[in-house]
């Protein structure tokens, strides 16, 4: 189902190919860490392409290295043709985050803010998303988004490990209403026991102390999640 191919730094590390975007992108996900650890963190940068702060998130926990117990699965880019495009829906024109099947209710038409796509999972990100985490089955998954500036305490995820997260990122927790195809809610659903929750990161590109500080709140998420 993935393909590897080498990455810059030894050890490990994998780049994996898993699924490709409506014009034919490479949609890649990069494991960091050991591959015995007691806990699996994905975090998602980009699922909505005019919502792009989280890349600096992921490039930094790229670049360093995860906890003994934690292995991280990071994902720069779901939607790269809407990022390309500056745009919030992928080539379709529809919203990724109401495409998924848990909950999925028809919204709107192609290129309307929420559009639902005209199926459940019917775009080649959703589905290779839907691939990924089911293949990993991740303890705990991140998405960014923008611009609420808070945790979301997400329906069905771990409240702990949600304000462990907001605590060290020194932001609020809130409850977003549930909605239609959500990326969350799907997984919420369908794996208990582990937990998905969103991130809204402010409105703009994150400054380097913020980038770090929401980078180790990604690891000490993980580091609970793994009971240390």
């Amino acid at each position: 189902m993935f393909s590897t191919g080498a990455l810059s730094r030894s050890g490990s590390d994998r780049a994996h190919h898993f699924g490709d975007s409506v014009h034919g992108r490479d949609l890649i996900v990069r494991r960091t860490g050991s591959k015995d650890a007691k806990v699996e963190v994905m975090v998602f940068g980009v699922i909505h392409g005019n919502e792009t702060a989280g890349k600096a998130v992921i490039e930094r926990l790229r670049r360093d290295r995860p906890p003994h117990k934690v292995e991280l699965w990071t994902v720069l880019e779901l939607n790269p043709d809407g990022v390309a495009a500056h745009k919030r829906q992928n080539a379709h024109g529809v919203d990724l985050n109401r495409n998924f099947p848990q909950g999925w209710k028809r919204q709107g038409s192609p290129g309307s803010t929420y559009y639902s796509g005209p199926n459940p999972a019917s775009e080649p990100e959703t589905r290779a998303a839907m691939r990924l985490i089911k293949h990993v089955r991740p303890d705990v998954t991140i998405w960014y988004h923008q611009q609420m500036n808070l945790v979301d305490h997400s329906h069905g995820a771990d409240g702990d490990l949600v304000h462990r997260y907001a605590d060290v990122a020194n932001m609020r927790v809130d409850t977003i209403p549930l909605l239609p195809g959500t990326a969350t809610r799907w997984q919420n659903h369908h794996m208990r026991h582990r937990s998905a929750f969103v991130v809204e990161l402010p409105a703009g590109s994150l400054a380097q102390k913020a980038t770090r500080l929401h980078a180790q709140a990604v690891i000490a998420t993980g580091r609970l999640a793994a009971g240390s």
